[in-house]
């Protein structure tokens, strides 16, 4: 049974790598290229896919002590992504959420309480371990971009792809400076994705990432970062 079940929930994962079905768009082979760009393009710069140079940039930003940074940015992943993805995993498994993308408004209520409740663990624990100051400050853009994106998405769909994809670029930018603005170059592609998947609608990715980086923003500087 472990064995079965183990073997669905991987099927689960590489199904949502693979992205949504042409039929599952309404689209022909005219527009297969883009569409295969576009849900390539959704994988790679998905939340879970960014979650790890984002955490391991953050983590080792100016520490004087590398080993112990990268330490915490392994417990920072756990709590701030593979609990939540293995949540959503298993949500698909059991028949709970449609799909790891929980394309369903009505079904996101669960993961953005898991999500938000994981990342304050995390932060509790970061705390107790006197973590990295810039990744305790993560995981509070996190919970508090969390709270709000919970209460717009019970009435509208916001992305959380666009959403990410800002807070990130806007976090690295004020740590590494200017290098990292081409970020926001893949804040649109993003953004694009996830309008030609028809997964959101313009407004839905544009309120995302500008709510995002206002947010990021306004927790930076009260951070005084």
């Amino acid at each position: 049974m472990i064995g079965m079940n183990s073997r669905r929930l991987s099927q689960v994962l590489k199904e949502y790598a693979a992205g949504p079905q042409l039929g599952e768009i309404g689209m022909t082979d005219s527009g297969s290229l883009r569409l295969r760009i576009a849900r390539y393009i959704s994988t790679v710069l998905a939340p879970f896919s960014i979650s790890l140079p984002l955490v391991m940039s953050v983590a080792l930003y100016h520490s004087p002590d590398p080993g112990h940074a990268l330490a915490c940015a392994l417990i920072a992943l756990f709590f701030l992504s593979l609990g939540p993805l293995l949540y959503i995993a298993i949500g698909v498994h059991t028949g709970r959420l449609s799909d790891l993308d929980i394309t369903r408004r009505s079904e996101r209520l669960g993961p953005y309480l898991f999500s938000i409740s994981s990342a304050t663990v995390g932060l509790f624990v970061l705390q107790a371990l006197h973590g990295p100051y810039n990744l305790m400050t993560l995981l509070i853009i996190t919970i508090i971009s969390g709270i709000v994106m919970l209460f717009i998405t019970l009435w509208w769909k916001i992305s959380v792809h666009a959403s990410s994809m800002a807070s990130a670029a806007t976090l690295l930018t004020a740590m590494y400076g200017s290098v990292m603005l081409p970020l926001f170059l893949l804040l649109i592609l993003v953004s694009w994705s996830r309008v030609a998947l028809r997964r959101h609608t313009v407004a839905q990715v544009t309120i995302g990432a500008l709510l995002s980086i206002l947010l990021t923003t306004l927790i930076l500087r009260l951070r005084g970062l």
